[in-house]
């Protein structure tokens, strides 16, 4: 079943596969949280279904296979971890499954989710297939940007974009599945992304994210009080959460700028306004970005102590500029 926002991108492959134009390596790039992966395995689904239209049936043999998850011509290629590369060993394998025939004498499909995750060492390697591809056999590949795939994959595949939808629409979307009201801050700290969105609601996110506002506001307000009640709920929550606190710099940017219309923090206005009256601008531009700076270096080494490196991020907040 695909999501509302992804129909139009959909017909318009049901198209080109109606007419048989269906490039061999499809790019789809996507937020995270859009359900870029649904949309991909609907399409393998229906490139794989025996009785060949532009949907898959359902009922053959092929689809029956795919809804169990068995199906012997479908590769889905991942990381293993989020935020891992994915390895070239992998890449290796998914290349000799590339030219072997299909089990169920039809086409194969081999679908790279998260692409932009292949490194240097793993897209060389899948390179030389996508120039030269196997007969029946259908890349289908995602990637939340285009920004980290080395150009030369770029160019052998077809691009698409699927956009999430806007604000409103997203805002209601969630609101009709979790049958509640959720604040406009909630789509805006996930960048739209309906599915983002709905997960952090439905973890508890969006509290967790106001108590952290609150004691960071308190904390820049009065920085020699709350430094580890802050670093605590950073800890706890993860890396999420220096990308939260990064946007309500962002906001306090903004706002010293006379930018107050569509702050992230639309509903948290008040403290934004606190901070930005009290902080000046030269530090919330430097802290901003060393927290960035902070946000990567955690996702990259992820045994590092981040409540440690945290503390010491905050502690920069003490020292005059």
């Amino acid at each position: 079943m695909l999501y509302p926002w992804q129909e139009v991108l959909w017909q318009q492959w049901q198209q080109l596969i109606a007419q048989k134009r269906l490039h061999h390596a499809i790019l789809l790039t996507a937020a995270k949280g859009s359900g870029r992966a649904v949309l991909a395995k609907h399409l393998a689904q229906t490139v794989l279904c025996l009785n060949g239209g532009n949907e898959p049936c359902g009922l053959c043999h092929a689809c029956q296979l795919f809804d169990a998850q068995t199906h012997p011509d479908f590769h889905w290629i991942k990381p293993e971890q989020e935020g891992k590369q994915i390895s070239v060993d992998v890449v290796r394998k998914c290349n000799r499954l590339a030219v072997e025939t299909s089990q169920l004498g039809g086409r194969r499909v081999i679908f790279i989710e998260s692409a932009d995750a292949l490194g240097e060492a793993g897209a060389n390697a899948i390179l030389k297939t996508l120039e030269e591809p196997p007969q029946n056999c259908q890349f289908i590949l995602t990637s939340q940007s285009l920004d980290s795939l080395l150009p030369t994959i770029v160019s052998r595949c077809n691009k698409w974009r699927l956009s999430v939808p806007d604000e409103a629409q997203a805002k209601r979307w969630v609101e009709q599945q979790l049958k509640q009201s959720i604040s406009a801050e909630s789509v805006r700290l996930n960048c739209g992304a309906p599915l983002a969105t709905l997960a952090f609601v439905e973890q508890g996110q969006d509290i967790r994210h106001g108590k952290l506002i609150e004691a960071f506001a308190e904390f820049l307000q009065l920085p020699n009080v709350g430094l580890y009640d802050v670093a605590g709920l950073c800890a706890s929550e993860g890396a999420v959460s220096l990308q939260w606190l990064s946007f309500f710099l962002l906001d306090c940017i903004k706002y010293q700028q006379g930018v107050t219309s569509h702050l992230v923090h639309q509903e948290s206005v008040t403290k934004v306004e606190q901070v930005a009256r009290t902080v000046p601008a030269a530090v919330l531009i430097r802290q901003a970005r060393q927290i960035n700076q902070l946000h990567q270096q955690l996702q990259k080494h992820t045994g590092l102590n981040s409540e440690l490196l945290i503390v010491k991020w905050l502690s920069t907040f003490l020292k005059e500029e």
